[in-house]
């Protein structure tokens, strides 16, 4: 997983060789710190009869990987990235987890005339499961999904040619086991263009 990452990031750098024309743009690593949980019914853990839905309690976790943003004009941003994921749950056992590689589409957006820098976002995309918790006898094996689509919501802060800090919330459209559960996130994410900080690019 991290070589995929690794190779991600070098095939990244070298769109900079032909991105000169471009006046704004970032490339860099992300990570996010993440509490995670899952959206679970109430038969999953054997707390119901599945009628209900609940959280499972959120655990602490992390999401590395790649960004690029192009803005458009000072105040919109289109871009995307593609990170590795962990989620967990107070439920699961400590080796029982998630792990996906993401690819996320997102727009970013600053509504204010006074205040610069200040963006609101979105994101929709397609999350890859490369490895899945064991529920035993509660969940049938062909509910379980190896694909599912991601959505967040974010509102970041950028400090030109230097950082990004981000706050956001992640959600599932479509369950990682269907009609049972939904994998969620909130998270404080820092990103850094190294294309500016590192490449002198302004």
């Amino acid at each position: 997983m991290i070589k995929k990452l690794f190779f991600l990031l070098i095939i990244l750098f070298s769109i900079h060789s032909y991105s000169q024309r471009y006046r704004d743009y970032e490339i860099g690593p992300m990570l996010n710190y993440e509490h995670t949980s899952l959206y679970v019914a109430d038969d999953v853990f054997g707390n119901g009869d599945g009628k209900g839905f609940s959280m499972s309690g959120f655990e602490p976790n992390f999401g590395a990987g790649v960004y690029f943003i192009y803005y458009l004009w000072p105040k919109t941003g289109l871009g995307a990235e593609l990170f590795y994921q962990k989620t967990t749950s107070s439920e699961l056992q400590t080796d029982n987890y998630y792990n996906s590689l993401t690819f996320m589409p997102y727009v970013n957006f600053d509504p204010f005339r006074q205040i610069e820098n200040w963006y609101f976002g979105g994101g929709i995309g397609a999350s890859f499961i490369q490895e899945s918790p064991d529920y035993g006898s509660s969940v049938k094996e062909e509910d379980v999904r190896v694909i599912t689509m991601p959505v967040k919501l974010t509102t970041s802060y950028r400090i030109r040619n230097k950082i990004t800090f981000e706050l956001g919330a992640q959600a599932e459209l479509f369950e990682v086991v269907k009609d049972q559960v939904r994998r969620t996130a909130v998270y404080f994410g820092v990103k850094v263009p190294f294309n500016r900080v590192f490449w002198r690019y302004r």
